[in-house]
């Protein structure tokens, strides 16, 4: 696992055995950054799950990105570490004898970096872009805003405007179960895939996996239920829109038949390769981790698509529970969706200060031929959103 993988899933090791000290834990970040790793002390579990050689290769990183380290600001969680060209949002954790049983880094913001500075590095990517971003509905940038782009899981956003259309109509209820259907499930990510057939699930469960885990079986549970022709009227671009499990089955390379049909067919001819992919194999997972695989089997939005739909949906709670790239700390509330494949990678973010200013975040990239540089435009994302005013 490379060095910055590890720096995103520390944050799953917070496992506390005991009550800290707020002066022992910025003291004990203080020795990590300046006599190193050996310098402090760790507990068992966590020594085990992030050996020195790692956290080495972690500090290597932030040095080369800011520069030497100059100190650590905050009296409690989060701490800030402040470097020679930005800074970084740390929380740690200590046990009953002040050995490091937690430790999280989440923010990385390097100071030189001015808004525009950050949009820029998306917009000269070796890449289609698209960037939008907007103030209590004002537009601050716009980049090939209404060009439509694949945008992977961020589709779902549609599945749901839909859904909370039949609630409204009184054809669904929140609170109402269904059966898992075999019919519904799909390759990963999420859950539902490994569930019992039959399993009861309520609408408000299916949409709060749909969009918190990005789970696809959610998904085309909901897609069903609703229609395929509801979920149409928010993705324009993308009719007929696929099935996850439809758009997995059509990049299966053992289906080429069905997909040459597809690509040059008519409406009418695409509805009937969906009915016959049915019986078709879905593709292997490890397919989707390498270089793209025909993207143009996809969902295709604008920003002022997303933006538009995250702004009518923030209100529902389940838009919360995952905040993305943002700190919910920072923020009064956060809704997000994103979506990515090789080749294809969107965030849509929106944000609400204490002072209820409003913004909406949108970046798309597409690359048909080789894999994004994820880590790259999730940081610069990353950036944009500490850099909003």
């Amino acid at each position: 696992m490379k060095p910055y993988k590890y720096v995103a899933c520390i944050c799953m090791l917070l496992f506390a055995l005991g009550i800290s000290l707020f002066a022992d834990e910025a003291s004990t970040l203080e020795s990590l950054f300046t006599k190193g790793p050996e310098s402090i002390d760790y507990a068992a579990q966590f020594e085990r799950a992030v050996p020195l050689a790692v956290m080495h290769q972690i500090l290597d990183q932030f040095s080369a990105q800011l520069g030497p380290f100059k100190q650590v600001k905050g009296s409690t969680n989060p701490y800030t570490l402040v470097f020679d060209e930005g800074t970084v949002t740390a929380y740690i954790s200590l046990d009953g004898s002040n050995q490091v049983a937690g430790l999280q880094f989440t923010e990385v913001i390097r100071a030189r970096l001015t808004l525009a500075d950050a949009v820029k590095q998306i917009i000269d990517l070796d890449a289609d872009t698209a960037i939008l971003i907007r103030k209590n509905a004002e537009t601050v940038v716009a980049h090939n805003a209404d060009i439509p782009l694949a945008v992977g899981s961020s589709f779902k956003l549609g599945i749901l405007a839909a859904v909370e259309d039949a609630v409204r109509e009184n054809k669904l209820q929140w609170f109402q179960s269904v059966r898992l259907l075999s019919m519904w499930k799909s390759l990963p990510t999420g859950i539902l895939q490994d569930w019992p057939t039959g399993s009861r699930l309520t609408i408000e469960t299916l949409a709060t996996l749909m969009i918190s885990q990005s789970d696809n079986t959610a998904t085309d549970a909901l897609m069903s239920l609703v229609g395929r022709n509801s979920v149409g009227s928010y993705l324009s671009n993308s009719r007929p829109v696929l099935s996850t499990a439809e758009a997995f089955r059509l990049k299966n390379p053992a289906n080429s038949d069905l997909l040459a049909r597809y690509r040059t067919g008519s409406s009418a001819e695409k509805e009937k390769v969906l009915d016959q992919i049915k019986s078709r194999p879905l593709m292997e997972p490890g397919l989707l981790s390498g270089n793209p695989v025909a993207i143009d089997i996809e969902w295709f939005m604008t920003a002022h698509e997303l933006a538009s739909l995250i702004e009518r949906l923030q209100i529902l709670p389940l838009m919360t529970v995952n905040a993305g790239l943002a700190t919910k700390e920072r923020w009064h509330r956060v809704a997000y969706k994103g979506g990515s494949e090789p080749g294809v990678l969107n965030l849509t973010t929106y944000l609400e200060d204490e002072e209820h200013n409003r913004h909406t975040v949108v970046v798309t990239v597409n690359n048909a031929q080789s894999p994004l540089d994820e880590k790259f435009i999730m940081e610069t994302y990353q950036a944009i959103l500490n850099l909003l005013e």
